[in-house]
């Protein structure tokens, strides 16, 4: 039965990288047959955009409550899709989604900006992308678990469905304290490294 189990999971963890791989595939080769097409806005991005960012100051406070409410309001429709048999495919969706986009703006930006570009990748998502990683592995696997037990066992007993959600209230608690504190370091430290390096862009 563990063993069962462990292939179980490892067929999930599989399924998932072939998502983002594809994800990935995708979004770089739409960011190189498109190019034409967007080019021209970043240009104008870097001239307009980036300038305003670096020569006016940053509402951190109004940023962190943006920030905060967007990534509560995901966690929200995470967790509340998880318990039911729609969680699976919302993961594999969002999955997908992040691929795309990764593979989109990466070779977006290194297109545009060369080497240079890279460092604005990584600035993107430095430093709260340290929490943020662990916090969507630790998400999706949880999540997994309990869809897949939802959908398995327990998807036309309330009961049962309550009592799982109790028994992964500590680790959904925990998830939203790290949550909060990598909010906060997207909109403080992330938002000034950020501005810092679009003033070596314009």
């Amino acid at each position: 039965m563990k063993q069962k189990f462990q292939l179980h999971r490892l067929s999930a963890i599989q399924v998932a990288i072939v998502l983002l791989i594809l994800g990935l595939f995708f979004g770089v080769l739409f960011a190189n047959i498109f190019r034409d097409s967007y080019q021209e806005q970043m240009t104008k991005y870097q001239s307009t955009i980036f300038t305003d960012v670096t020569q006016n100051n940053i509402d951190y406070a109004g940023l962190f409550r943006y920030v905060l409410v967007k990534n509560y309001k995901e966690f929200f429709v995470f967790w509340l899709l998880s318990i039911t048999i729609l969680g699976i495919p919302y993961m594999a969706y969002k999955v997908i989604n992040f691929g795309f986009f990764a593979g989109f703006f990466v070779s977006c930006v290194t297109i545009q900006f060369g080497l240079k570009g890279i460092l604005l990748v990584l600035v993107y998502e430095f430093p709260h992308g340290l929490l943020y990683l662990p916090i969507i592995l630790i998400s999706l696997y949880k999540g997994f678990q309990l869809s897949s037990t939802v959908f398995r066992d327990n998807r036309n007993h309330i009961g049962g469905i309550s009592k799982l959600v109790k028994s992964n209230l500590i680790i959904i608690l925990l998830l939203a304290v790290g949550l909060l504190f990598a909010s906060f370091l997207e909109a403080y430290a992330g938002s000034f490294l950020l501005k810092k390096t679009l003033g070596l862009f314009t």
